[in-house]
C-alpha cells in the first residue's frame, strides 16, 4: 500500500512538473523585396554585427515594468539571439529600399564591399511603447573612420504590450531605421565614395 501510495505521489509530483508552458517564439516582419532589382548591383553594402546592451543578450524577451526594474518573460523568446535578428532585419530592409545594391548579413569570402553599415543600439526598452535608441555609420571601403555618425530615437507604440505586439513595433522601429541610414546612403552615391577613397 505504502509502495502504491509514493508511486502515485510521484506520478501526480511528475505531472506539475511536467505542466510547464510551452515557449512562444517571435521573429521580426521585413519590408517586401524590391519588384525589380537591378540586374547587376552596382554597390555591395555590409550590415556588420549589431551591438546590444548586455542586459538584452539573452534569448528572452525583456521588459521595463518600471524606473529601475525589468520582467524577464521566461517562456517568450526571439527565434534568434536579438543582435542577429536585428542584423538579418536591418539587411532585408535595406535590400528592399536599394533594389540597386547588394547587400549582405554576413561579409562573403573573396566579395569586395563598398561600403559597411555599423549599428550600435544604446537602450531597448519595452513598455506600452517600443524604445530604441541607436547610433549608427556607413564606413566606405578604405577608410577607418566614418565621415558623420547619426543617432537614432524612434518610438513605436506597442497596442496591447503582448509579446506579438512587441515584435511588431520593433519590426516598425527596425524600419523606421533603415530608411535613415537607406537615405545616407543615396545622398552619396558610391561612384563619388570611390574616387574619394581610390582602391
Amino acid at each position: 500500500m505504502r509502495a502504491r501510495a509514493i508511486g502515485v505521489g510521484l506520478m501526480l509530483l511528475g505531472g506539475c512538473l511536467g505542466s510547464s508552458p510551452p515557449s512562444r517564439f517571435y521573429t521580426l516582419t521585413t519590408l517586401p523585396a524590391a519588384a525589380s532589382a537591378a540586374a547587376a548591383p552596382t554597390r555591395t553594402i555590409r550590415v556588420a554585427p549589431v551591438t546590444l546592451p548586455e542586459s538584452l543578450d539573452r534569448p528572452q524577451l525583456v521588459r521595463r515594468t518600471g524606473a529601475t526594474t525589468v520582467s524577464v518573460d521566461e517562456f517568450d523568446r526571439w527565434v534568434q539571439p536579438l543582435d542577429t535578428l536585428l542584423r538579418n532585419s536591418l539587411a532585408l530592409d535595406l535590400g528592399a529600399l536599394l533594389p540597386d545594391a547588394q547587400v549582405l548579413g554576413d561579409a562573403a569570402p573573396g566579395l569586395a564591399v563598398d561600403q559597411s553599415v555599423v549599428v550600435a543600439v544604446e537602450r531597448l526598452d519595452v513598455a506600452q511603447d517600443v524604445n530604441l535608441d541607436a547610433v549608427w555609420f556607413v564606413l566606405a571601403a578604405g577608410e577607418d573612420q566614418p565621415k558623420a555618425t547619426r543617432r537614432a530615437r524612434i518610438v513605436e507604440p506597442a497596442g496591447a504590450g503582448q509579446s506579438s505586439d512587441v515584435a511588431a513595433a520593433l519590426s516598425r522601429a527596425v524600419e523606421r531605421l533603415s530608411q535613415d541610414i537607406a537615405a545616407e546612403l543615396k545622398a552619396t552615391p558610391i561612384q563619388a565614395r570611390a574616387k574619394d577613397n581610390p582602391r
